[in-house]
């Protein structure tokens, strides 16, 4: 057998070779390497619960080499491109995405490398609730009191959000009654400019109010005199106040509303001030007055205090 292994031994590796070589170019003529575009989904891996999370990609674009007999047998969803938050912190961070192909592929690139990450940690807020009456009761009618079950409520949601609400309004139709009235209110979350925030959660979506009315009682249109605190910081001036509505009617005992020519608003800190801003802020309401809406927004304007330069 060793004798017959021998014989001709270098014409049996040349032939053994050329057939060797033989086979890898069929191979490769029947079954090529190709190149190929593939778009697939971005997952999140470990993501924290407490936090909102917002990424400005959905997709990732791979270029994958392989067989074309392997592309065959497998569909997108063999592929996957990840982002890990495990070491995410709060604020937005460029991420890189991570890439996992199936056995037999080549990745020749991806695109994002990375994907920008916004992670806001969910907070809770207690705010203000304010009711606002709409219309008019029945003629000759006007509305004495308006008691709510709830004079603040917890909003949760995202932090930038939160940190933007001022307040919580719902809206009372009066609808020509003629007497007093219990109504469940529907609530909104206001940020600073009065315009809804929809991204929260009211934790208490609605409040009860009883709407108590009256006859013989007087009205009239008062001034709104906005009040500034004191603790404004020394390096700026305060140039002007200024109350969105600038009036308000007002209801009330004869002997009372006669007394009344303005209203004052609360007072407004301007600690936290650096730049002309506008502010919802309540009305200080005497004993005996009811008012239609108790909250104006001041538009608050200030100025850097001026040096003189010797």
């Amino acid at each position: 057998m060793i004798k017959l292994f021998k014989h001709n031994l270098i014409l049996k590796c040349i032939s053994l070779f050329l057939a060797l070589g033989l086979w890898l170019y069929v191979m490769n003529e029947q079954n090529p390497s190709i190149t190929s575009s593939i778009t697939i989904d971005l997952s999140v891996i470990n993501a924290p619960g407490d936090y909102q999370i917002l990424h400005n990609n959905d997709k990732i674009n791979l270029k994958v080499k392989a067989p074309r007999s392997l592309f065959a047998s497998i569909n997108s969803s063999d592929f996957k491109a990840y982002v890990d938050l495990k070491n995410a912190k709060e604020g937005t961070e460029a991420l890189p995405v991570h890439i996992q192909i199936p056995k037999g592929f080549e990745l020749l690139s991806s695109t994002p490398l990375k994907v920008s990450f916004t992670l806001n940690k969910i907070i809770e807020k207690s705010i203000p609730v304010d009711l606002i009456l709409s219309g008019q009761p029945a003629n000759g009618m006007v509305v004495a009191k308006v008691k709510q079950s709830a004079d603040t409520i917890v909003v949760k949601g995202p932090r930038p959000e939160i940190n933007n609400i001022r307040r919580a309004v719902g809206y009372i139709g009066l609808d020509n009654n003629k007497e007093d009235f219990k109504v469940i209110v529907p609530l909104r979350a206001i940020n600073s400019n009065n315009k809804e925030v929809s991204d929260v959660t009211l934790l208490t979506p609605t409040v009860n109010a009883d709407i108590s009315l009256a006859r013989g009682l007087t009205r009239k249109v008062v001034t709104i005199k906005p009040i500034a605190g004191s603790d404004l910081p020394d390096r700026y001036v305060l140039d002007a106040l200024k109350a969105y509505p600038d009036k308000v009617e007002i209801t009330g005992d004869p002997k009372v509303i006669s007394t009344v020519n303005f209203l004052d608003t609360e007072s407004i800190s301007l600690k936290d001030i650096s730049s002309s801003q506008k502010k919802a802020v309540k009305i200080a309401i005497p004993e005996g007055i009811t008012v239609s809406n108790d909250t104006v927004t001041v538009d608050i304007k200030i100025s850097p205090k001026k040096t003189d330069k010797n």
